[in-house]
């Protein structure tokens, strides 16, 4: 098989794993119960937390609470709730890069270590 065809080849089968693990972490995320935004603690606290249902990733910022006058003494501080999963959530994380190629990671020789991506190519999945 000429090279040229070898690389294509390759290229579409990292392309269709890439699809699938896009597809399974999506399932599972749509399988994570889903709660509307909901504030704990008293909002505009440093303490305050807020859940979101994950459809939106970052979540919109919050408009801010607080008042802003002239003097330090006149304002009124907020901050904005710290973002928090829903009981539940699976623990997944998505990592998406872009011209990467396959030299970067480790797994295939490259400088940037990825010691999961390893474990899983020395399982046979590459």
């Amino acid at each position: 098989m000429p090279m040229h065809e070898k690389g294509g080849t390759l290229l579409k089968i990292h392309r269709l794993i890439a699809l699938l693990i896009i597809s399974c972490a999506l399932a599972i995320m749509d399988v994570a119960p889903a709660a509307a935004q909901q504030i704990t603690g008293v909002p505009g606290s440093p303490s305050a937390t807020m859940t979101i249902d994950g459809k939106q990733l970052p979540p919109p910022a919050p408009p801010f609470g607080g008042v802003i006058k002239e003097s330090a003494t006149d304002s009124q501080p907020y901050w904005p709730p710290r973002v928090v999963p829903p009981k539940g959530a699976p623990n997944v994380l998505l990592i998406m890069t872009d011209d990467v190629g396959f030299s970067a990671p480790s797994t295939f020789g490259g400088v940037i270590p990825t010691p999961a991506m390893d474990r899983i190519a020395k399982n046979g999945l590459r």
